[in-house]
């Protein structure tokens, strides 16, 4: 594993993180093993939000690393109700924060992060000072925000003076790019969330799989999958006679950029933990980076497909 700054923050944290939605998702198994391994092979991040598998994900978390504390940094997000909305209420964030400690059996979370708000939060001082005072307290140690665009990544580190950002990003979502210089010269951690793009990057949505529960392909639509597709044909050789899979050429894309400090796909499985684990270290070549910028033309930085 190799590790990178989160920011200025002072921790360092894996290339490779582990993304835990997926985390709790089913009652019946026996998430364990996986965390165990994880931990084994160098993952030392791991990120989740309160809601996640059923409000499951975090106990999971708690359950495993709580005589662990000290190797692990644990990230965590609030704000979303589900079937609800939105909360950005101080009360209600206390509330959250309360319940996150409790199921991660700890007394303070590394990073403290709003759960894909809009545009609209950042006149909310009221919600930033309360983080500040939490921060200051030790009950978080650093605060950042989960969000999507470029643009709002830039007004969100001006306006809130935020210790990391979490933003989409991957090949078939390019233009989030345009905000790394600022995380960069902010000294603000980058956290790259979807680097497989729900899976598609991972190489296994072919068109000859029908359609699942939770596909991706069936929010996309037709067009965005065909036009996923297509474009997956043409980056072949990334992984064709490289050595890589897809899921490490696409990690192994996002890793090139120096300015982030760590991806995290999530997953269920040891063997994917394993596949993803091994793309740290890697990078695209400079003559892959220029065919993908051939490939793409002048709408490579600007393309966005969406989540």
């Amino acid at each position: 594993m190799r590790y990178r700054d989160l920011g200025k923050t002072g921790l360092k944290v894996s290339e490779v993180g582990l993304g835990c939605g997926p985390l709790g998702g089913d009652p019946k198994v026996d998430y364990r093993p996986l965390l165990d391994r994880s931990l084994e092979l160098g993952v030392n991040f791991y990120d989740t939000a309160d809601f996640y598998g059923s409000y499951r994900s975090e106990e999971w978390l708690g359950k495993a690393f709580e005589k662990k504390r000290e190797q692990v940094i644990l990230a965590t997000k609030f704000g979303t109700i589900p079937g609800v909305g939105k909360d950005w209420s101080v009360g209600h964030m206390q509330k959250c924060l309360a319940e996150s400690l409790r199921r991660l059996r700890t007394d303070y979370i590394d990073l403290y992060q709003l759960h894909s708000p809009n545009e609209a939060i950042l006149p909310n001082h009221e919600l930033l000072e309360a983080l500040r005072k939490l921060k200051q307290e030790g009950t978080i140690r650093f605060y950042g925000i989960s969000l999507d665009g470029g643009q709002f990544c830039i007004d969100a580190i001006r306006e809130w003076q935020l210790d990391a950002v979490q933003i989409l990003f991957n090949l078939f979502n390019l233009e989030p790019a345009c905000s790394f210089r600022a995380c960069r010269e902010a000294g603000v951690g980058l956290i790259i969330k979807a680097p497989l793009d729900s899976g598609m990057l991972g190489g296994t949505l072919t068109s000859e799989k029908a359609i699942g529960e939770d596909d991706p392909r069936a929010r996309w639509g037709e067009e965005r999958t065909a036009q996923r597709s297509k474009l997956m044909k043409a980056m072949e050789f990334l992984s064709n006679g490289t050595g890589r899979t897809w899921s490490q050429a696409a990690l192994q894309f996002v890793l090139s950029y120096g300015a982030v400090s760590t991806v995290i796909p999530g997953t269920t499985s040891i063997r994917h933990l394993e596949e993803n684990v091994a793309a740290a270290g890697g990078r695209l070549t400079n003559d892959e980076m220029r065919r993908l910028h051939g490939l793409m033309g002048g709408e490579f930085a600007e393309m966005n497909l969406g989540w």
